[in-house]
């Protein structure tokens, strides 16, 4: 029996904080360019001209350079208009052109442009009568471009396609177009009378002149010397029913592994540059959007970013010290353009439902299953056949022959269709001095299962202004809350999903009095909770409010010389509201209702300051720089609760009304840093490049013997084909560069006070009574010193084919020593641990991005991308230690990332018996493997299982583009790995008191024997389980993550529309999904520590999404 669920109030913010949005949006609608430029029409702009017998494209631009206004013409058909004569007077343009233009000439305003047009084309009646051609010039992406030169074949006659893309050009039936731009392919089309759309792709000279941000500057791509990823923003607006911005990045970078690990809403994926480095401290890489350090990726709406560059290799990122350990992630926002503005409105709505169900036990199976553990001892019957046992709710449950009244698919019951909407407004202009851009943008997200949601409200803007020759101000800001609820709470104990799958399918959700169903309805399942109940009556609710900001002003001393200071700050506050109504099994039976608030509060600052010199003489280019920063950060948070109410009606809204209160706490932490960095870049001649970098870390978490870590970095880079000789070998190569780079990292991200001895608050009895004390309670290690990963970088850039093939192959190798590891201590010690430095890390790895243009014609164009890369890892020293986790240990000589246990050879069969005996155990049993030949089973008999990480990891993105229409397919696969499925660990042992997979029925019976599943019994039986290699599931799969159709309305229909771009897509995501893995899906974990990856413990399933997407610029 379904039941709904009472609507949830999702209030995202108190009315003060509504009032100061209001206030905020009201300032900022006051002043940006977009909403008070307003265009005006010809009638309002004068101008003083006099002409007498001049070209009219003369007079024209004239006109241009007196007013905002821009032509848009034929140059063919303005030049067979002759000359024209103005007296100097002032005069509107309107009347200008009335008088200026012939008979037989119209003009039209279209924002700023004004079109030119002769008021009829001559018809086509002659076979090679003249006519009017146009048309419009985009790029791969569908995108317009500008200043794109089209010519007849063979004459002078020539047009320049304008910001849309358009150009309008007078030719015959018998002429070619020729359409050329700088780092385009020039091709050559015949002309036709219809409207054409022309596609130009770049080609390798074009990538190689994109500029990339390095930190604390930027470079040219061909001359980058260092490992470096670019994503665009057409490629992450390829995936533009992404919820944030790392979901974009999935795929698109070669050795960056990203995990969607779950399906609730608002979850952060996973990313790990160039594997596992460290075993405690932090393996996230840094992320920065525009000079604003450390900030968390899920605020950031996708749709304000320009471009994404990933600094992997440690020459890359010693740039940024400590802080680069994991690699570097440079987010670059969009940017206001000067004297023109733009409104951009992208809407997506997508409709989310479970992707698949797993193959779990109906009523009749698990009853099947009661009937079978029951039966192991003779005579014994289940419950609901035994006659005498007539417990409370057997007659609610079954029929009086004992079949069962419900048949539940908890799955269904437990999960819903999702709708979720993610809105975007951008507003973007600019004067002569001053650009400018805001977003304004809204999202709600709605999960599959029942009560799930995330809501989020944020603004950001993006000034610049040119206050004087010398001296440019450019600030950033972002702010916004987002609020959540959430379901999977407790992951190890009991939330509504693991219910969902345990829960017994012939309980329903409520019974026909009204009540719940709920634990112990049925004999031996005192262990289980209604899922219905867990989503309805646990309510968690969390929130999170930010702001953050950065103003960063350049003052140009010299030609030569800049001094950039930059300041950033973020401020954070968070919330979480708890509650559990009375009588809920796992959360709130005991303590008769469970309360609890807690919040947070969080602030940081930054300060940078840096010259930066440049210059240029004959060959040579030299780029410096030179600067110091200060960090500073701290955090506090405050907690209280109570239990024990009286009714479920305040919840958390009323701590007071719950008789037993728990006991309050607050903290306070912070930690501070100073740096000193400086860079020297040079280059000769485009062909030898060269570099090399140093930074020096001072971080208040380590003690004063070891408080500073130095972080040097050199590079170097040789364009071969830039060579004269390269030209007389007859290589397929166009282009052809080698690079390699050796750097040092640091890493500090281990909490705050390591190398401090820690005290407790506590209490003792005292003249017989309690005082307040405190206690001992880690001792401090005041030797801790940083943690270091040394790394090597090759790397080979290429293009083939007239650069219709481009190639980028790297091979790294990266040492992690010192390992800091917070170590267990004996219990003699009187202290649970220590932090400490352990030992050294070893991964390499090998990534390839191919790039290739396979067919580009006027109406048809295809290209593909290929990214993939494979990562080892081999613990190089431990300190003799073996590390202990999920399934798996760590330890000298092996991976990192392995699983580690049993080996599950089937079950004992009946002809086994006295085999099985010697090994304490019977026909029907499991048989593991004795390893050790020892005749016994034990710890000696475990052996590697697996890695738990990807081995290889591949990406594969095709785009076909067929006139206004464009599709986009996105393949993705990850191999070479296991998941530990823990849901089947504890549902298919043969002593399980919940529901089970259907598997389970596959068990060992007498006329059974050949299977890997050990006969079924009760609890008090007993039974010998591990999470061996049954459990342990080849985790490889390939995904089809993203289909996507989109359409762009016509130029013509845009000019009616008042318009300057239109699209219209559909996207599927994670419809196609093939894998061996009997859980939901196989990118998962359930564990934010990186030692205990690969683990699936009753994971948020994904959704497969259909998305319905708009964007609209004006």
């Amino acid at each position: 029996m379904k039941e709904k669920l009472p609507a949830q109030s999702t209030n995202l913010f108190p009315a003060p904080t509504r009032k100061l949005i209001t206030c905020f949006l009201l300032f900022i609608g006051c002043w940006h360019p977009a909403l008070t430029q307003e265009i005006p029409n010809l009638q309002q702009v004068n101008i003083r001209l006099m002409t007498r017998n001049r070209p009219l494209d003369r007079i024209l631009q004239e006109i241009e350079a007196q007013t905002p206004f821009r032509f848009v013409y034929n140059p063919a058909e303005l030049k067979a208009a002759g000359y024209a004569s103005l007296e100097r007077r002032t005069i509107s343009v309107e009347q200008a052109l009335q008088e200026l233009l012939p008979a037989n000439f119209e003009f039209r305003q279209r924002g700023y442009n004004i079109l030119i047009l002769v008021r009829e084309a001559p018809p086509p009646t002659v076979t090679n009568a003249a006519f009017t051609v146009t048309g419009r010039i985009i790029d791969a992406n569908q995108q317009a471009l500008p200043g794109v030169t089209i010519t007849i074949k063979n004459s002078r006659n020539a047009a320049i396609s304008n910001e849309q893309g358009n150009f309008v050009l007078y030719a015959t039936r018998s002429d070619s177009l020729e359409i050329s731009s700088i780092g385009f392919a020039t091709i050559t089309l015949p002309v036709q009378y219809q409207p054409m759309t022309i596609l130009l792709s770049p080609n390798q000279r074009q990538a190689l002149n994109e500029v990339i941000v390095i930190g604390y500057g930027n470079v040219q791509r061909k001359r980058m010397a260092t490992a470096i990823s670019t994503v665009s923003a057409a490629q992450l607006s390829e995936r533009s029913a992404s919820i944030n911005i790392v979901e974009a990045m999935a795929g698109k970078i070669p050795g960056a592994s990203i995990m969607l690990n779950s399906g609730k809403p608002g979850s952060s994926p996973t990313i790990k540059i160039r594997g596992t480095g460290s075993i405690n401290a932090s393996n996230a890489p840094l992320f920065v959007l525009d000079g604003i350090v450390g900030l968390d990726p899920v605020l950031i709406d996708p749709n304000i970013i320009q471009s994404v560059d990933i600094l992997k290799d440690a020459a890359s990122a010693a740039i940024y010290g400590s802080r680069g350990s994991n690699g570097v992630i440079l987010m670059t926002s969009k940017q206001g353009v000067k004297n023109k503005s733009n409104i951009q409105f992208a809407n997506r709505v997508s409709m989310g439902k479970l992707a698949s169900e797993i193959n779990l036990l109906d009523a009749s199976g698990a009853l099947e299953m009661i009937e079978r553990q029951y039966a192991y001892t003779p005579g014994r019957l289940a419950p609901h056949k035994d006659p005498n046992n007539q417990f409370t709710r057997k007659n609610d449950l079954f029929y009086p022959d004992g079949t069962p009244r419900y048949n539940m698919n908890w799955q269904k019951e437990a999960t819903r269709p999702a709708f979720s909407t993610n809105s975007s407004l951008t507003l973007r202009g600019g004067r002569d001095i001053m650009t400018s851009l805001v977003n304004i943008s809204y999202k709600r997200q709605e999960g599959i299962m029942k009560n799930s949601y995330l809501e989020q409200i944020n603004l950001f803007a993006n000034l610049g202004w040119e206050v004087k020759p010398w001296l440019q101000l450019k600030t950033i800001l972002n702010a916004g809350g987002l609020q959540s609820r959430n379901v999977d709470l407790n992951t190890l104990g009991f939330n509504a999903i693991r219910e969902m799958y345990e829960y017994l399918p012939f309980i329903p959700v409520k019974y026909n009095d009204g009540s719940w169903s709920r634990k112990g309805d049925y004999p031996g399942a005192e262990q289980s909770e209604n899922p219905l109940r867990l989503l309805n009556d646990v309510k968690s609710v969390t929130g999170q409010t930010y702001a953050m900001g950065n103003i960063t002003g350049t003052v140009h001393l010299h030609k030569k010389l800049d001094l950039v200071t930059s300041f950033s700050g973020q401020l954070g506050g968070s919330y979480h509201n708890y509650f559990s109504a009375i009588g809920i099994f796992g959360f709130s039976d005991i303590q008769n209702g469970v309360a609890q608030r807690s919040n947070g509060q969080s602030g940081a600052w930054t300060n940078e300051d840096y010259l930066s010199y440049n210059d240029r003489f004959g060959k040579h280019r030299i780029t410096a720089l030179a600067g110091a920063s200060w960090y500073f950060n701290a955090g506090s948070s405050t907690f209280a609760g109570s239990e024990n109410f009286f009714d479920n009606l305040l919840g958390y809204n009323s701590l007071q009304s719950g008789a037993m209160p728990q006991g309050p706490s607050s903290q306070r932490q912070q930690n501070q840093m100073n740096s000193f960095f400086g860079r020297l870049l040079y280059d000769y001649d485009g062909r030898y490049l060269g570099g090399a970098s140093f930074r020096v870390d001072g971080s208040s978490r380590f003690g004063k013997n070891n408080k500073y870590g130095y972080f040097p970095a050199v590079w170097g880079a040789w364009l071969v084909s830039g060579e004269e000789f390269f030209a007389g070998l007859h290589t397929p190569f166009n282009y052809l560069k080698l690079r390699v780079s050796w750097g040092i990292t640091g890493n500090a991200e281990i909490g705050n006070y390591a190398t401090l001895s820690l005290l407790n608050p506590s209490q003792v009895v005292f003249n017989g009574s309690q005082q307040p004390a405190v206690v001992l309670s880690n001792p401090g290690n005041r030797n801790l010193k940083w943690e270091r990963g040394k790394q090597w970088n090759i790397g080979l850039d290429g293009s083939i084919l007239e650069d219709h093939l481009s190639f980028s192959v790297e091979w790294y190798r990266k040492l992690t020593s010192d390992l800091l590891y917070n170590r267990q201590l004996p219990a003699t010690t009187g202290y649970s641990s220590i932090y400490d430095n352990v030992g050294s890390i070893l991964n390499h790895g090998l990534e390839l991005s191919l790039r290739s243009r396979n067919i580009t014609r006027a109406r048809f164009s295809w290209s593909s991308g290929l990214n993939f890369f494979l990562s080892r890892s081999k613990v190089l020293h431990l300190n003799g230690d073996i590390i202990y986790n999920w399934a798996g240990r760590i330890m000298e000589g092996q991976p990192i990332d392995q699983y580690f246990g049993y080996y599950r050879l089937g079950t004992w069969q009946s002809s086994e018996a006295a085999e099985a005996a010697r090994y304490g155990r019977k026909p029907g049993d499991i048989k593991y493997a004795d390893n050790n030949k020892n005749g016994v089973k034990d710890a000696g008999d475990r052996i590697p299982l697996g890695s738990k990480m990807p081995r290889y990891q591949c990406d594969l993105t095709n785009t076909f583009s067929s006139g206004p229409f464009s599709l986009f397919l996105d393949i993705s696969g990850m191999f070479g790995h296991k998941l530990a499925n823990f849901p089947r660990y504890i549902m298919e042992s043969p002593t399980t008191s919940v529901n089970s997979f259907s598997n389970v029925l596959k068990a060992w019976t007498p006329e059974q024997q050949q299977t890997n599943l050990p006969q079924l019994r009760l609890q008090s039986d007993g039974a010998d389980n591990e999470m061996d290699n049954y459990y342990i599931e080849d985790g490889s799969f390939i995904r089809f993550r993203n289909i996507a159709l989109s359409y762009e309305l016509s130029p013509a229909l845009l000019r009616k529309l008042h318009m300057e771009k239109c699209s219209i897509g559909i996207n599927a995501e994670n419809y196609l999904l093939f894998t061996k893995y009997r859980g939901y899906d196989p990118e998962t974990t359930s564990f934010d520590g990186d030692l205990n990856q690969g683990v699936d413990v009753y994971q948020y399933p994904k959704a497969k999404t259909l998305s319905f997407t708009l964007q609209v610029t004006f």
